[in-house]
């Protein structure tokens, strides 16, 4: 695919085969019901263990001329592996979907329309919907230290209690046409071309979590828009594994990705800088409750 395509929707799978497929078929019906001859999906696969490279495989031998699909030999990360995929599929638009997402081919006419509709708009996203048709929490405000670490210590009743802050945008249903936003996570997101060749995508220093935040934070400093469309709406299959219990892996990966964050926006924060290091160096390891009792002396 070395011509620029109108459209690319992009899927990073891992370990996600029990939703996989149906994100697939949502992308392949939109391309074929708008863009048979100009559109593409492309799966890149963070090497799997379950039966995702099964998957990509059946719909490639399937739909060889719109269907891509790239399996690593190694997990490069989120971020990371949606830039690979758009390097390798030169586009006016990009879909960034979720293997756990599912939506109507309908929705794609109005978001690349709000896209198209101002120079200066970076990304839209769709209002996102639980299973059971509820409205997820999708949209939200650039998260402050002072928020991240009171909610991580005392939780979010307490930490509301000595340090209010509206972390998500509570007007999401009643909304009835496109606003501006801070950002919106990363499950359905719709970039420009535009904004991707001067400036990039992701930032590989993000491994997972906290990527969408940077890129909409980036977007915003270099003059573009982050845009919210209610107006339309995909499905969201979301597990949160990051908070399913006090101490875990993804948990650690995601406290490793805030301090990322914040000493990526806040430099002068150097004591967080050298927590993030060595948070990192736990990770290599693999040992988080160790890491926890060793350092729970002196943080």
């Amino acid at each position: 695919m070395s011509s620029r395509r109108d459209v690319t929707f992009i899927i990073v799978s891992y370990n996600s085969d029990k939703t996989l497929e149906s994100s697939i078929k949502s992308c392949l019906a939109s391309v074929q019901k708008y863009y048979a001859n100009t559109g593409a999906v492309v799966v890149y696969d963070n090497a799997s263990s379950d039966n995702c490279p099964q998957i990509i495989d059946k719909f490639a031998n399937k739909y060889p001329s719109i269907f891509t699909g790239i399996k690593s030999n190694e997990n490069v990360g989120f971020g990371r592996a949606n830039n690979k995929a758009v390097q390798l599929s030169p586009s006016k638009t990009y879909f960034l979907i979720n293997p756990d997402v599912v939506f109507e081919p309908e929705i794609v006419n109005t978001l690349t329309a709000t896209l198209n509709s101002a120079n200066d708009i970076a990304i839209v996203c769709p209002k996102l919907l639980y299973l059971d048709k509820s409205i997820q929490p999708s949209i939200r405000k650039f998260p402050s230290f002072t928020y991240f670490l009171l909610r991580n210590l005392l939780g979010e009743r307490l930490q509301q209690r000595f340090y209010p802050f509206k972390y998500y945008y509570d007007i999401a249903p009643t909304l009835d046409s496109a606003v501006e936003v801070n950002w919106a996570i990363g499950a359905f997101m719709v970039v420009s071309q535009d904004y991707v060749d001067r400036y990039g995508l992701f930032d590989e220093r993000f491994f997972l979590y906290f990527e969408d935040v940077s890129l909409c934070v980036d977007a915003w400093l270099n003059g573009f828009r982050v845009i919210f469309q209610p107006q339309v709406y995909a499905l969201h299959m979301y597990q949160r594994v990051s908070t399913s219990s006090k101490f875990n892996y993804m948990k650690l990966l995601h406290t490793v990705s805030a301090l990322r964050f914040f000493a990526k926006y806040r430099p002068y924060k150097k004591r967080w800088q050298l927590l993030t290091h060595l948070l990192e160096l736990n990770l290599s390891l693999k040992t988080p409750f160790r890491f926890l009792l060793l350092t729970r002396r002196w943080i």
